[in-house]
């Protein structure tokens, strides 16, 4: 049986309160903020669950506690096995089931379904938990929570320090970038029209004998 249902930003804010999560700021109770699609089959009295989920989940960031938007994709993989209503042993949250019980190491590797209804939801709530980060940021720069409560504004990184064993060749690039700033002198005469030249400033008048 193919399986298909919207997670909607009510859902999201009910079944992850307690993780301090939620839907995404500003979403309304009705939109739709995620999607959950697979399908279920029958083996025996058990049902093998293969679901993929795909949310949008808004959780603080644990530098500046603003909000930060995470995207959740995640599968689920399940097999629940049949449990009578009246065998099902819940813990003291539940109304009306006062003692609390405490699940051995088999118990808890299984997962139980009623024998009627098949319920995803704690799995699903399960599943989106797991794929938010530990230490979720709402931009890769975020410098953090200002002095006065708010967040910094990302500065430039300052330019590195020169070593000083490099100041000689600082200076040498220096004194090349001056030169070449620098206009440079007009290009000599050549040589054959220099030598003209000369050639007639040292040159003087003949005088005929009569």
């Amino acid at each position: 049986m193919a399986v298909e249902a919207n997670l909607t930003a009510a859902w999201l804010n009910a079944a992850l309160r307690e993780a301090a999560a939620g839907a995404p700021p500003g979403a309304a109770d009705a939109e739709i903020c995620g999607l959950l699609t697979g399908r279920l089959s029958r083996s025996g009295n058990d049902i093998v669950v293969r679901c993929r989920v795909l949310a949008r989940v808004g959780t603080p960031c644990v530098r500046c506690l603003d909000p930060a938007l995470v995207s959740v994709q995640a599968d689920l993989s399940l097999l629940l096995q049949p449990v009578l209503r009246s065998e099902l042993r819940l813990g003291p949250a539940r109304a009306g089931w006062a003692p609390e019980h405490e699940f051995s190491v088999a118990e808890a590797d299984l997962d139980v379904y009623d024998g009627e209804t098949v319920v995803l939801d704690d799995f699903v709530r399960e599943a989106i938990l797991l794929e938010i980060p530990n230490f979720p940021l709402c931009s890769p720069s975020c410098p953090g929570i200002a002095a006065t409560g708010t967040c910094i504004a990302p500065q430039p990184a300052p330019a590195p320090a020169l070593d000083p064993r490099f100041a000689a060749l600082g200076a040498l690039r220096d004194a090349a970038r001056e030169d070449c700033s620098s206009p440079r002198p007009a290009a000599p005469a050549p040589r054959a029209r220099r030598k003209k030249a000369m050639l007639r400033s040292t040159a003087r008048p003949v005088r005929r004998k009569r």
